[in-house]
Order: C-alpha cells, then sequence, then structure tokens
C-alpha cells in the first residue's frame, strides 16, 4: 500500500511539473529566449561581418598590428600556420608585426562564405586572397573565425587560417 501512494505521489507531481510547463509556454511565460532568437538577425550579423572583413584588409594593407589586435576580444586567440598560437591583443600584435616582417607590405581580401550562430557568438566560414604590392598574388586559403559579442560590438574571439598552397619545398 504504501508503494502504492508513493508511486501515485511520484505521478501526481510528475503530471503537475508537466502541465505547468506546457501552460507556461502556451501562455507566453518562457517567450524571452524566443523573443530574442526572432530578434536576432543572421544576414545581418553576415553583413556586419563582411564589414569587419574589409576593415581587417585595409589595417593589413597598412601593417596596423595595433589596429588589427583592436579587432579582437580580450581573451581572443590567432592560430596562424606553422605557428604557435597567440592569445590576448598583445600576442595578436607581436604576431602581426612578425608577419608584415615576413612580408613586407601585402594586401589582404577575406570573403565570408558563410556565417552561423547566435546574438553573443558566431562561426565564419571564408577564403582569403593575399598579394603583394604588385598585385601578385602570394597566398590564398580558407580560415574559420569564431565572433563574439564584447562590449556591444562583433570582435574575434578565435581566428585559423591556412594556406591551399603546397607547402615550401624542405631545404
Amino acid at each position: 500500500m504504501k508503494q502504492l501512494l508513493t508511486t501515485l505521489v511520484i505521478f501526481s507531481t510528475t503530471s503537475l511539473f508537466i502541465a505547468c510547463s506546457n501552460t507556461a509556454e502556451e501562455s507566453g511565460t518562457n517567450t524571452a529566449t524566443e523573443e530574442r532568437a526572432k530578434s536576432f538577425e543572421l544576414a545581418g550579423a553576415k553583413k556586419t561581418i563582411e564589414s569587419l572583413n574589409v576593415e581587417f584588409g585595409n589595417l593589413v594593407t597598412k601593417a596596423d598590428s595595433a589596429g588589427l589586435a583592436a579587432l579582437y576580444t580580450s581573451d581572443g586567440k590567432i592560430m596562424p600556420p606553422n605557428s604557435p598560437a597567440a592569445a590576448g591583443k598583445s600576442g595578436i600584435q607581436s604576431t602581426f608585426n612578425g608577419l608584415f616582417a615576413a612580408t613586407g607590405p601585402i594586401e589582404l581580401k577575406l570573403t565570408a562564405i558563410d556565417v552561423w550562430g547566435t546574438e553573443e557568438l558566431l562561426s565564419e566560414e571564408g577564403t582569403y586572397t593575399m598579394t603583394d604590392k604588385t598585385g601578385k598574388q602570394i597566398d590564398k586559403g580558407k580560415y574559420i573565425v569564431l565572433w563574439k559579442m564584447e562590449d556591444g560590438k562583433w570582435k574575434i574571439f578565435r581566428d585559423i587560417f591556412n594556406s591551399d598552397n603546397p607547402p615550401p619545398p624542405s631545404k
């Protein structure tokens, strides 16, 4: 008898919980998440990312490593090929300084292929082309960037890329 009573209490409690949950959803009590999702427009976010990609390319052309580092979150990280990852704005700035010292003036064009995510974190898949000052293509490849909302702006949280070109011959 005790076991039957316990089973009935558990069943009644579970049924009440489910009924309350369904009623809350139907009455609109749980719409905060839904409203936030509706107000976030992925197409608009992609346009913002595309404009930030143009800014990124302009800063590369100017060899502005401080300006580039400012596009990253405070806990951002860049993971270039054949190099260790660099974290934080000073590490990222140092990485760009090394790149500019090695390549000289370059132009970079970033093309966003697709963007997915939420109002807090976006993933971008894209391609890049890099040319020297004469317009000769020196590299092309692909990248994945995670964008994070920081201080009301989209900033780069993680940045990884690699070349489509074959590796240089061993020495």
